[in-house]
């Protein structure tokens, strides 16, 4: 799968959490509002009219007056327009059939009195159905504030399991594949070429996988055909020296034998083949010859070289071995930077060109 559509997976299931955490969450509160908001209306209003029409009972003696009439007639009125709960209805039908008979002159004081006690009792009924429906209300508002943080706990560990998932995995998908390619182009730097690099967490990596294995593949092949190349240059080069009637031999910057050819090594006393890589101080205390070959920059005048019992006139010639560092400066040109360097000692045999009188 591409790390593209990992991202989506994970983040659209975040998202999608997240959106219906809150849309969970905006339900109860509006749930809760509504329900709060419905019980002040309804069940307090009606608690607040029969309080008020009791009210009227007790400050007033029987017969009531036209005042008093009144404003027990408009909380009834206001009460019988707030009707909300099961048998409120019939309680309030009777409060008004017994005010009818309460404000009837017919009535004699007694009955008027057997009829206040009913109103009180028809308001007590009224005033009981409605407290009940405010406990009713709050334990349904209650059970629906237990039902919330229910499912906005499981919603909040759901979404801290999201998020702790791919806190712990996600940096561990891209940065474990980084630090495997740097390792992997390290020792490509170190021109070991048998690293292979194999990814399947992803489509991408899995391409930037075989992209790094081909381009090892091809850069192991290649420099393998390079040294072919330049070892058979080397070995046709030093069969070349070797089988020259000049003595040739060679010294880079350091002071260390390069090649020696079999002619050098007679001339020089060096009965050792394997010389490459060896100092040349070593020799130069058991070989004065070689120390003047080294020493000598003069190569306009024969050498003179006695050995084994004949003497040799020999002409020297030093060629320079120049090895350049190339770097790229900021133009993207080439220039050089620096070079190692190296000698090429040649003695050609001129005895029988008489190159020296008096001999």
């Amino acid at each position: 799968m591409k790390i593209r559509n990992k991202l989506f997976l994970g983040f659209g299931l975040l998202f999608v959490v997240v959106l219906f955490f809150g849309v969970v969450s905006v339900y109860y509160i509006e749930k809760i509002s509504e329900t709060t908001k419905v019980t002040l209306k309804n069940n307090y209003q009606t608690l607040t009219f029969t309080r008020d029409m009791r009210a009227v009972l007790d400050e007033n003696d029987l017969p009531l007056s036209s005042a008093a009439s009144e404003r027990f007639d408009n909380s009834l009125k206001k009460q019988e327009s707030n009707i909300t709960e099961p048998g409120e209805r019939e309680a309030t039908v009777g409060v008004r059939n017994d005010f009818g008979l309460l404000t009837d002159p017919s009535q004699t004081l007694v009955q008027k009195q057997a009829t206040e006690k009913d109103i009180r009792s028809q308001l007590k009924r009224i005033e009981g159905l409605n407290m009940q429906a405010i406990v009713s209300k709050d334990n349904a508002t209650h059970a629906a504030v237990n039902r919330a943080g229910l499912y906005l706990g499981a919603m909040g560990f759901i979404t801290f399991l999201i998020l702790f998932v791919l806190i712990a995995n996600f940096p561990g998908f891209i940065i474990n594949p980084v630090h495997e390619l740097t390792d992997a182009l390290q020792d490509i730097k170190q021109k070991n070429y048998d690293t292979r690099l194999s990814f399947s967490t992803s489509d991408e990596f899995a391409q930037l996988s075989h992209a790094y294995n081909a381009m090892a593949i091809s850069l192991g092949e290649s420099e393998t055909s390079h040294l072919s190349r330049i070892l058979s240059e080397e070995i046709r080069i030093k069969a070349l020296i070797e089988e020259m009637e000049a003595v040739v031999f060679g010294v880079n910057k350091k002071q260390e034998f390069l090649f020696v050819n079999s002619a050098a090594r007679k001339i020089l006393d060096i009965e050792e083949k394997n010389l490459i890589g060896k100092p040349v101080h070593g020799l130069e205390k058991n070989s004065n010859l070689l120390k003047t070959i080294l020493e000598n920059k003069n190569t306009d005048d024969p050498l003179k070289v006695s050995h084994g019992g004949k003497t040799s006139y020999f002409k020297q010639k030093n060629l320079e071995i120049v090895v350049p560092n190339l770097k790229p400066n900021q133009l993207d040109a080439i220039q050089f930077s620096g070079h190692d360097a190296g000698t090429i000692y040649i003695l050609k045999d001129v005895s029988e060109l008489n190159l020296v009188s008096g001999e």
